[in-house]
């Protein structure tokens, strides 16, 4: 087993945009297809600060860059349930979200990408970020790991 570890942040242009007037965004977290999570950071990193709910899927149940348009209601409550891998989390305004391994939070988080077949997964996750107010456009960032691979020594 190894650690895998996924970061797009502002200082190396990778941050994720949410554009104006839009408060409801998923996007596509290009991740291998199955692993535990261990540590996951989001934070706000530009515009007004505001507050924001987090969703961690292991499958697409909300329309990708879409925007104001994405509906998690596209997928039946069930499915969506089976494809959170962390609970839903409610971050406050000008905070960040920082969930660990071994800490209060819990985890690890196992997950695996439920898209594709067995032997050609869909290597994604899929981040989901509802903000209160969204006037100017905000970017977020996010760092990702997760522990991947064969068994543990």
């Amino acid at each position: 087993m190894h650690i895998y570890k996924r970061e797009l942040v502002e200082s190396q242009g990778t941050q994720l945009l949410l554009p104006a007037d839009e408060i409801n965004q998923c996007w596509a977290i290009g991740f291998p297809p199955e692993g535990e999570i261990t540590r996951m950071i989001v934070r706000q990193s530009s515009g007004l600060p505001t507050a924001f709910d987090v969703n961690l899927f292991d499958r697409n149940v909300c329309d990708v860059g879409s925007g104001k348009s994405v509906s998690l209601e596209a997928a039946d409550a069930m499915t969506r349930a089976m494809a959170k891998i962390i609970p839903e989390q409610a971050v406050l305004a000008g905070a960040t979200l920082e969930l660990r391994e071994g800490n209060a939070d819990g985890g690890p988080w196992s997950y695996r990408n439920r898209e594709g077949t067995f032997t050609v997964p869909v290597r994604a996750l899929y981040l989901h970020v509802v903000v209160a107010a969204n006037v100017a456009g905000l970017e977020f960032e996010l760092a990702l790991e997760a522990k991947v691979g064969g068994e543990s020594n």
